[in-house]
């Protein structure tokens, strides 16, 4: 139990001592009595039965820079949501949801990858020196492409929640105000739509059977020609 709990004190201080780098390296150290100690420095002196073995460990720190392709943006291979062309207020709601939606996921991998990494290097601190050099030097590998994947994976989470979180804090502004101009551009359609009933009337029902349907209706779309334009414009924008 003491020695689980001191791995654990040691990764957790070390990771937060050193958040600028990538990754830092631990040592297990056994010495000719068995006993096990861990250190960011590998001893000055040992004797010939002193095994010392380290191991990369992920900080906390280290992000992508957000690349441009297009009008597409990505921090590696996530790809950012793009805003729509429209400038409507669904449409801003809509990017707005999406980009928290993202965020939240993008927190949840990232926490994630940072547990498993952590839990795989106490495993092979924990891991015993007794294995073969074939065995020990493939386990290495094997460690050290799982150690690159999380660390280009945690990059680009990084990367991705830093600029998700600089549009969050403008986007719940955006959204409110995509919220009133929704409201305000829905009175103006209601206000247009009464405004065209008052003096043109409602739409005549299409009756082949009455000989005056034609012309009431051609009557009707000259009238109301000029708010059903408004109407379109206003339900684009909506």
């Amino acid at each position: 139990m003491t020695h689980k709990i001191l791995i654990a004190a040691v990764l957790t201080v070390f990771a937060l001592s050193s958040s600028h780098v990538l990754a830092q390296k631990l040592y297990k150290i056994v010495d000719e009595q068995g006993n096990v100690t861990f250190s960011q420095f590998p001893p000055k002196e040992k004797s010939e039965n002193t095994i010392v073995e380290g191991v990369q460990v992920n900080s906390a720190g280290g992000k992508d820079s957000v690349r441009y392709v297009g009008s597409s943006a990505y921090c590696g291979d996530i790809r950012l949501p793009t805003p729509s062309k429209s400038s409507s207020s669904r449409s801003n709601t809509y990017y707005a949801e999406r980009v928290q939606s993202s965020l939240s996921n993008w927190r949840d991998r990232l926490r994630s990858i940072e547990q498993s990494s952590q839990e795989r290097a106490r495993r092979k601190l924990n891991r015993g020196t007794s294995s073969s050099i074939s065995s020990s030097a493939e386990q290495n590998s094997r460690y050290q492409k799982e150690l690159d994947r999380d660390t280009k994976r945690m990059r680009e989470l990084r990367c991705a929640i830093d600029w998700a979180e600089n549009r969050n804090a403008s986007s719940s502004e955006q959204v409110r105000t995509a919220q009133q101009e929704s409201k305000r551009l829905e009175q103006v359609h209601e206000e247009l739509e009464a405004r065209m009933i008052a003096q043109c009337g409602r739409e005549p029902l299409l009756d082949p059977t009455d000989a005056r349907n034609a012309k009431d209706r051609r009557q009707w779309r000259a009238c109301s020609k000029k708010y059903r334009n408004d109407l379109r414009k206003v339900e684009r924008a909506l």
